[in-house]
């Protein structure tokens, strides 16, 4: 065998540039023992192929042997499933039944509540609006009563400037009257 070949077809053969006439060629040389020891990581993974190939035969009742395994743990998987399917559905009324109890209980309990807080907060109501519109004319009221002394407080002065106009009015004619006469 030509080491120069097989030296140039492992170049070719690890950057995936072979044919497979090519690849043949190197397995029948890694395959034949004569292998040179600078090849011998080559020849096992050559080798370890060949070993594959021979051990993946499956023999001729090797389809029969499947599919018999096959049906019976068909066979077995289907009783399973319908045990498995109707515990499944037991458990999901169980859950849905606890569920329909809780929401009829929390709606009559709701109603209960809601009905009994409308007859509890009714007077409450109805006095409270009382209380605050007593409050309110009281403030109104005190409001008001304010405004008037205001007011009233704000007449005595209007009526105080009212005699202070009346007094320069006073004045001021006064010193009209001895101006045109100085004249």
């Amino acid at each position: 065998m030509d080491y120069n070949r097989i030296e140039e077809l492992l170049t070719r053969y690890w950057e995936c540039e072979t044919t497979l006439e090519e690849e043949r060629e190197l397995k029948a040389f890694f395959q034949s023992g004569n292998v040179p020891e600078k090849w011998r990581k080559e020849a096992v993974l050559f080798t370890y192929f060949r070993e594959e190939r021979e051990e993946g035969r499956l023999g001729e009742f090797f389809d029969h042997r499947i599919l018999e395994q096959v049906h019976e743990i068909e066979g077995q998987t289907e009783v399973q499933k319908s045990g498995r399917v109707r515990r499944m559905w037991q458990d999901i009324s169980k859950v849905a039944a606890v569920i329909l109890v809780l929401v009829t209980a929390v709606y009559f309990a709701r109603d209960e509540y809601l009905s009994n807080r409308e007859e509890i907060n009714q007077p409450i109501a109805e006095s409270e609006s009382v209380q605050e519109a007593r409050e309110a004319y009281e403030q109104t009221k005190a409001a008001l009563l304010m405004l008037s002394k205001s007011m009233n407080k704000g007449t005595e002065q209007v009526g105080k400037m009212a005699v202070f106009n009346e007094a320069q009015e006073m004045v001021r004619n006064e010193d009209a009257d001895q101006k045109n006469i100085k004249k």
